[in-house]
């Protein structure tokens, strides 16, 4: 399953993770991060491998689209208190 820039921006929201613990966590740039949270440009392979390994180590479950288009889920007891997504976007990013 290919991942687009709101599965990204979902998968911190339900994780409460900004884009500078996931620079952290993942080792991408930022700006690689936020072009492609804003669908600038399409990371590398490499980088969005690593995007997706910290998301599914913490807890996130990756769903390929089953008509109604693809999704994710967290798996249980792995809950945080999350941020709103309509509150989640690179330019008010830490």
């Amino acid at each position: 399953m290919i991942m687009s820039p709101a599965l990204c921006r979902a998968s911190r929201a339900l994780l409460a993770l900004d884009i500078a613990g996931l620079v952290k966590k993942s080792g991408v740039p930022r700006s690689v991060i936020a072009e492609f949270e804003n669908k600038g440009s399409e990371p590398q392979n490499q980088d969005l491998a690593a995007i997706r390994r910290v998301f599914e180590e913490a807890g996130i479950t990756f769903l390929d689209d089953d008509g109604n288009g693809p999704g994710l889920r967290l798996r249980a007891g792995q809950r945080t208190p999350g941020m709103r997504p309509e509150e989640l976007n690179a330019e008010n990013d830490d």
